[in-house]
């Protein structure tokens, strides 16, 4: 599918947003519908709480490319918030809690402590081809692995190497996935991924095609099969909160789509660096 690049004029709003969802049609003028499994989480930062988790970065990445972003998502009794209006919802699972974190924030360093999570699972058993993919993404251990559907698949690995012990802060273990002929992608930061235990070429075994390693503010690697290659970071914006969650749902929007993995990565770093630098302000008025 070729791409064009649209010029951004003063009151013309409506006419990008309309570009936009071409751009997520696909080849026959379908819409490019993806699903988000993973929690919504509630955040706790300065006393104040904030909507977040995967379904929300993610599905807002999706939705800007003009595509359909639907969630699948277990949320408790204290849900307070409004999810936005540009996620569809395949399935809201009710529970007693909500995924809930206290962000620490102490100079550079972050500590994140889980205050309560539901107990209910999210079973991919209910997934069916309708969907363009799945991206897979759990924020701690609420994503059951025992059936993966038969669709294109992209994976983040936060959440299954969290040991989610309530009242305390994250910790990490060692992964274990299972096999699947339907992974596409990968994601993990660079910490992630070397507290997992796993190598790329285990990761190669397990089916994955693509792998995306971050490294914060300083950019990403791609690795495919042919060899790696890093994008650096050109245009580092001051919004941090779910960068990795727009990248891994934009690069497999694109390669859903039929761009290679080069030209995806490309345009996922675009992506992000706008998100972080000024989009996530069209977020925040969304939410």
């Amino acid at each position: 599918m070729a791409y064009k690049r649209t010029k951004r004029r003063r009151g013309r709003r409506g006419r990008k947003d309309k570009n936009e969802r071409r751009r997520g049609r696909r080849r026959g003028g379908l819409i490019t519908k993806i699903l988000i499994s993973g929690n919504f989480t509630i955040d706790i930062l300065n006393d104040k709480e904030q909507l977040g988790g995967p379904p929300l970065y993610s599905g807002y990445a999706i939705y800007k490319l003009g595509g359909e972003p639907y969630i699948y998502s277990i949320i408790g009794k204290d849900f307070n918030f409004k999810i936005p209006t540009f996620l569809k919802i395949f399935a809201i699972v009710k529970d007693e809690n909500t995924t809930r974190f206290e962000h620490q924030l102490k100079g550079q360093q972050r500590n994140l402590i889980l205050l309560s999570r539901p107990k209910g699972k999210i079973k991919l058993n209910l997934v069916d081809n309708r969907f363009s993919g799945i991206i897979i993404n759990p924020v701690c251990q609420e994503i059951d692995l025992s059936y993966m559907p038969q669709i294109p698949i992209a994976l983040d690995i936060q959440g299954f190497i969290r040991d989610c012990s309530e009242g305390e802060k994250i910790k990490y273990k060692k992964a274990v996935l299972p096999s699947s002929n339907s992974y596409l992608v990968f994601h993990s930061n660079i910490e992630e991924f070397e507290s997992s235990g796993l190598t790329i070429e285990q990761l190669y075994n397990l089916g994955f095609k693509e792998l995306l390693i971050s490294y914060n503010e300083e950019g990403f690697e791609l690795y495919t099969r042919e060899g790696s290659r890093f994008l650096k970071t050109t245009n580092v914006g001051t919004y941090k909160t779910g960068t990795g969650d727009i990248l891994l749902a934009s690069y497999f929007f694109y390669r859903i789509n039929g761009l290679d993995p080069y030209t995806s990565s490309l345009k996922s770093k675009k992506v992000v660096e706008d998100f972080s630098n000024s989009d996530y302000q069209e977020l925040l008025q969304l939410m």
